[in-house]
């Protein structure tokens, strides 16, 4: 559970770092848009790699609620980004990179389900409410995110990879 742990935190501290950048608002230029592309990527990576860990736990319930409380911290977050990501659209637009940001949700939002099934999956019964819950803001932020970027249109040729200075 310690590598399960360990990546959660790098997730909250890449989602933490997108943030910042996502704060600049109008100010946040070509190259911001392309890191924050190569952020979105390194957290989806992290995911995955989440995943794999966690599914080959059996978790006590003290890590399940410490896992839970985690995630509770990275849904919001994670909330937060999907609306700085939407009241930037304009912006992302203008820069020609919206399509960009538009794939960049979608992959989230795939990795993150895959996530939360996993989870959910491993829940004890006292906690699974609080864990469905949770699971319904992640789908509800990522659904209006989408929808509001649905259409979006550029940037998708530009190669992204991983930032690998967090």
């Amino acid at each position: 559970m310690d590598k399960v742990a360990k990546n959660l935190s790098d997730i909250e501290r890449k989602v933490g770092k997108a943030n910042k950048i996502l704060a600049k608002g109008t100010g946040i230029k070509l190259g911001d848009a392309i890191k924050l592309g190569q952020k979105s990527n390194s957290v989806v990576s992290t995911i995955r790699k989440g995943i794999k860990e966690y599914d080959g736990t059996d978790p006590t319930a003290e890590e399940t609620r410490q896992t839970l409380d985690k995630m509770n911290v990275i849904v919001t977050l994670t909330e937060t980004q999907l609306e700085l990501l939407m009241q930037n659209k304009p912006n992302f637009d203008k820069l020609h990179v919206g399509g960009l940001v538009r794939r960049n949700i979608e992959k989230s939002q795939e990795a993150s389900l895959e996530l939360s099934k996993v989870m959910l999956e491993k829940a004890p019964v006292d906690v699974k409410p609080e864990a469905d819950a949770l699971e319904q803001r992640r789908k509800v932020a990522f659904e209006k995110a989408i929808s509001f970027y649905l259409g979006a249109t550029g940037g998708e040729d530009h190669a992204v990879g991983e930032d690998e200075s967090d």
